[in-house]
């Protein structure tokens, strides 16, 4: 008997940080975040929400009789348990085993090559190696896999195993998000002319699909044409999608009052507190600032306190 299982692809995480907009690059184990320049700034082990391939209660007994059996589902689930210590102790090596024969397979085989280009382009339980990452991205990405057409794009942005070609990366990001993935919309946009309708559209297209820095990126093009109204659109709904730094813009619109929006330190309150609460540390820090602000939008000081006492 064949045991079967359904497969379900990775999900971006909500990811949080400040301008300018690192690249988001999705890995079975979280978005690594990258500067525009290249820099690794960190590389995320824990999602939001994980990747999760097959059903859970299934007994690491039955996965391995469905892989040995050749059920492609089976060998990749174990190659993700393995991958990211779910379940089990985790052990790249056999992550790599359990990738590699379901990469080679037919069903499900694009997420199983684009972990498995994973587990190169970064040495785990392998040697380090940016070719056969870019061959097993570019497998995936063939294959339709979203995620694989953005991870090879990046790949063309660092150079690595490829020459840099910004246009090369373009060509991949531009498949990844039409294949619905926000990382690859985003990324666009950080590399279209800056607040261009080129910029505008992707980030949009990234918003749509619901994720928190497309939006907020998506109001910051208008806060800079000067449309606050639409800034506020869309710096709420990143904030919705649970985006500390979309509820920390939105606090700010409503510090400063612009645009023909009413100026209310309470309403900037609240949600300079939720962006704090979202680990934004520029929200905590401005939150902070207006703690002696009353609903008025008055400041209340030590010297003002000290001058409306009444004299003895």
């Amino acid at each position: 008997m064949v045991f079967t299982f359904e497969l379900y692809a990775p999900y971006p995480s909500s990811e949080r940080y400040d301008t300018p907009v690192p690249l988001l690059v999705p890995t079975p184990s979280g978005y690594l975040l990258r500067a525009p320049s290249g820099d690794e700034l960190r590389r995320l082990r824990i999602p939001t929400v994980p990747e999760v391939i097959g059903p859970t209660g299934v007994s690491i007994g039955e996965l391995e009789t469905s892989c040995n059996l050749n059920d492609s589902i089976g060998c990749a689930k174990l190659g993700y348990l393995y991958h990211t210590g779910e379940g089990v102790k985790q052990d790249y090596t056999k992550a790599k085993v359990y990738y590699t024969k379901a990469c080679h397979m037919s069903i499900y085989s694009n997420v199983a090559c684009n972990n498995l280009g994973e587990l190169y382009e970064y040495g785990d339980g392998v040697k380090q190696d940016y070719t056969k990452a870019k061959e097993y991205y570019g497998k995936a990405c063939d294959d339709g896999y979203n995620i694989g057409c953005t991870n090879l794009g990046i790949l063309y942005i660092e150079g690595k195993g490829v020459k840099k070609d910004s246009s090369e990366a373009k060509k991949y990001f531009k498949r990844g998000c039409y294949l619905s993935d926000s990382a690859g919309c985003i990324n666009l946009s950080i590399l279209s002319s800056e607040n261009s309708s080129e910029a505008e559209k992707y980030s949009r297209m990234g918003c749509e699909l619901n994720s928190g820095p497309a939006c907020w990126q998506l109001g910051d093009i208008y806060r800079t044409k000067q449309n606050y109204m639409k800034a506020k659109r869309y710096f709420n709904r990143a904030c919705e999608l649970n985006d500390g730094t979309g509820c920390r813009k939105l606090g700010e619109l409503y510090t400063k009052g612009i645009g023909g929006l009413v100026q209310d330190y309470s309403e900037a309150k609240k949600y300079f507190m939720k962006a704090c609460k979202l680990n934004d540390s520029v929200g905590c820090e401005q939150y902070k600032e207006l703690e002696d602000v009353d609903i008025f939008g008055i400041t209340i000081s030590p010297d003002i306190i000290k001058e409306s006492a009444p004299s003895e």
